[in-house]
């Protein structure tokens, strides 16, 4: 068999060998070998030996392994020379029967069912299957990885029986073929090797990844601009892609976008404050149709932008207003938050008055005194730049408001029991007056107002939180703003009558505000004891509309009526809701010097006097020649007592009158000393009795002893912890001129 390697497998039962071998014409003379009886003869064939050392011994010859083989042949050995094809053996006539020989192949080749394998196939899959050819029918071959030439590879692949694995799934991209040395042996041992090489398939594969070539967007770019490029990552070259937006995670915004060919265009120009951000969801798929999926993040660039916008928060000016008057404050309506500008007058369209104006900061100035009969409005044109230099120009007109007109104030009433008022200017005057009263001596009435935060009636707490009417702490809410009117009292002294009183206040111009009643004491002792039961508010259906901005309220045992009024504020009063809304509302405020007259009604045992001094603040601070004493302080009562203006007593129901003068810009507030006068109440203990109830007697600091009846008059108690509580012991009254 031409190109085979020749074995002879031999059998020898009795273990004795005997004869002559002979190996015949070889195919070169270098490779002839004969075997004679009775010759000592060793001789090399091929690298093997084969020995006989005389004609009593077997034949010695080496084994495949290159070990000498027992002497006596064994059962079965083989002689492991390498013949050609036309080399035979044989015995002579004389050989012993009892040996046989077998002629044996090596295997001639192998084989692998096949030569690629495909990328991206899983971890242990078989690629293929050996085969071996041999020229001996019958033969099993057992398969293995061996080292030699062409075993790059080896260490990728497992031989599993006749199949090839491939340990790991292979990449074209990576490896494209793959090299092996393989050996094929035989049950007899016999073998041969041959070098394998395996190419990887080239699949189509998905995408991996896509990506755009930017990660924001400035704000303000034209609708259609291509925001950015769009660029696929894939193991295969050469691949084309297409771009989708998808639905899916991320999609929120991709009706604001197009894609066209690989950019990305915005459909309608960003703005960073409506939208600071975008996300999108895209699709790449190759030539083949595999895909990926992707969320996008899009951030828009916050730049400056110019004002958009101007306004000054007065549209007039008031005729007469003094040189150099604020009127007004300019704003700037500008797309970026938090922007500063600077205001200034500039040459254009309708500068025709910029003369007549001075600009500081934000606020505008005018330079002279407006007359409306000279020059009825104004024209300016005015810049606004912010801190990066753009701008906006706006003209603006400032009309001149004809002082000579006069307007009727507006009060009206709302939701439920809430009232509003409107003055002919920034402030507006509300007239209280009593229509009836039916006091109870034993349950007097003290008559306040306070201000709402809108036409609901909601206040806020000290928390900041707003509380409509009924809602828990309204009512202490509600009083911490409070403003006291007047008390109605009984038994009244002569010539005192509770028609007489009248009680002016000024509010704000737009001001929302509702009336409460407090029942059996005052409006500071329910401060002050934090017990609000005794509050009764305005309810609407006691409310009557009289017409010419006036309204009838009727509470038990009294009815007021309240009206909006041009008449100015009386002297003595605060020109602020605030002075008299506080907790302490039994004082004088003088804003210029004035005169007045004190008229004294007194119905009380004691012989009592009453006193005014004069407090820095409206809680009652007292400056002796820069000593400051507050409430309660240890030297308080002799400060204020010493400090007094003014000092009043009177007979039993009588009415007497006293004239005084006041500075200006002062506050006064009064006192009692019940039942003594300043040059006795120390030696004799009698008690001084304050509108601060912490400057009273620790025992009267929760009791008031003076009550707000109207228009500057109070009424006074003067028995210790509120005695009677009907404050008719003394009543003054003060009238300014």
């Amino acid at each position: 068999m031409a190109d085979s390697i020749l074995y002879y497998k031999f059998s020898n039962t009795d273990q004795s060998l005997t004869g002559n071998f002979f190996f015949n014409q070889a195919a070169a003379d270098d490779q002839q070998v004969t075997l004679e009886e009775g010759l000592n003869i060793s001789a090399t064939y091929d690298g093997y030996i084969f020995t006989q050392t005389d004609d009593s011994q077997a034949v010695l010859l080496t084994n495949q392994s290159g070990e000498i083989a027992d002497q006596g042949l064994g059962l079965q050995f083989v002689i492991s020379g390498v013949f050609t094809v036309n080399a035979d053996i044989f015995f002579d006539a004389e050989r012993d029967n009892s040996i046989t020989y077998t002629p044996i192949y090596a295997p001639t080749d192998l084989l692998l069912g096949v030569t690629t394998v495909d990328e991206n196939v899983s971890a242990n899959t078989i690629v293929g299957t050996f085969s071996s050819t041999d020229p001996d029918a019958n033969s099993t071959f057992i398969y293995t990885l061996v080292a030699g030439d062409g075993d790059t590879d080896n260490a990728a692949f497992t031989i599993d029986g006749g199949n090839l694995k491939i340990n790991s799934s292979p990449n074209f991209e990576a490896k494209s073929s793959y090299n092996i040395r393989v050996r094929t042996t035989d049950n007899d041992g016999l073998f041969v090797e041959k070098a394998l090489a395996i190419a990887v398939n080239d699949l189509n594969e998905a995408p991996t990844d896509l990506s755009l070539d930017v990660t924001n967007l400035d704000e303000n770019v034209s609708a259609n601009i291509i925001a950015g490029t769009f660029s696929s990552t894939d193991p295969d070259t050469n691949d084309t892609f297409t771009y989708t937006l998808v639905a899916g995670d991320g999609d929120t915004d991709n009706a604001a976008f197009t894609i066209d060919g690989g950019n990305l265009k915005i459909n309608s120009s960003p703005n960073f404050e409506a939208k600071s951000s975008y996300n999108i969801r895209v699709r790449t798929t190759d030539n083949d149709g595999l895909f990926v999926e992707k969320a996008l993040a899009i951030a828009v660039n916050d730049l400056n932008e110019a004002p958009t916008d101007l306004s000054l928060d007065v549209t007039t000016v008031d005729e007469n207003v003094s040189v150099n008057t604020i009127i007004g404050t300019f704003s700037s309506t500008d797309p970026d938050a938090n922007n500063t500008f600077a205001y200034s007058l500039v040459a254009g369209i309708d500068d025709t008055d910029n003369a007549v104006f001075t600009i500081n900061g934000d606020k505008l100035q005018i330079n002279n005194a407006p007359n409306f009969d000279v020059k009825s409005s104004y024209k300016i044109r005015v810049k606004t730049t912010d801190q990066s230099g753009l701008s906006f120009e706006k003209a603006l007109n400032i009309g001149v408001n004809n002082n000579n007109i006069v307007i009727s104030p507006e009060l009206t009433k709302g939701f439920e029991d809430v009232f509003n008022i409107k003055g002919t200017n920034d402030q507006a005057i509300l007239k209280i007056t009593i229509a009836s009263s039916t006091p109870n001596p034993n349950r007097l009435n003290e008559l306040g107002v306070f201000n709402v935060d809108d036409a609901a009636g909601s206040v806020k707490d000290d928390t900041g939180k707003s509380l409509l009417p009924g809602a828990d702490g309204y009512n202490k809410a509600a009083l911490a703003r409070a403003k006291v009117l007047f008390s109605t009292i009984a038994n009244l002294p002569n010539g005192f009558s509770n028609s007489d009183v009248i009680r002016s206040l000024q509010l704000d111009s737009g001001s929302n505000f509702r009336f409460y009643l407090v029942q059996g004491t005052t409006t500071q002792t329910v401060i002050s004891k934090a017990s609000y039961t005794d509050i009764v508010f305005s309810s609407t259906q006691n409310i009557q509309d009289l017409g010419n901005n006036g309204f009838s309220l009727n509470f038990t045992n009294l009815t007021v009526n309240i009206q909006a009024t041009n008449q100015s504020l009386d002297s003595g009063l605060s020109n602020e809701f605030g002075q008299q809304g506080s907790t302490q509302g039994e004082l004088l405020y003088i804003g210029d010097n004035v005169n007045a007259t004190f008229t004294v009604n007194r119905e009380a045992a004691y012989n009592n006097f009453i006193g005014f001094y004069q407090v820095t603040d409206e809680t009652g601070t007292i400056n002796v020649n820069g000593t400051i004493y507050k409430p309660g302080d240890s030297g308080y009562t002799e400060a204020a007592i010493n400090s007094r203006i003014v000092g009043l007593t009177g007979t039993n129901q009588a009415t007497i009158t006293s004239n005084e003068q006041f500075s200006s810009d002062s506050i006064f507030a009064p006192f009692i000393i019940a039942n003594g006068d300043p040059n006795t109440y120390i030696s004799r203990g009698n008690p001084v009795y304050f509108s601060f109830l912490g400057a009273n007697p620790t025992s009267d600091r929760q009791v008031d002893h003076i009550r707000l009846l109207g228009n500057n008059t109070f009424g006074f108690e003067d028995l210790p912890n509120g005695g009677d509580r009907d404050f008719n012991d003394i009543i003054v009254r003060v009238n300014f001129r």
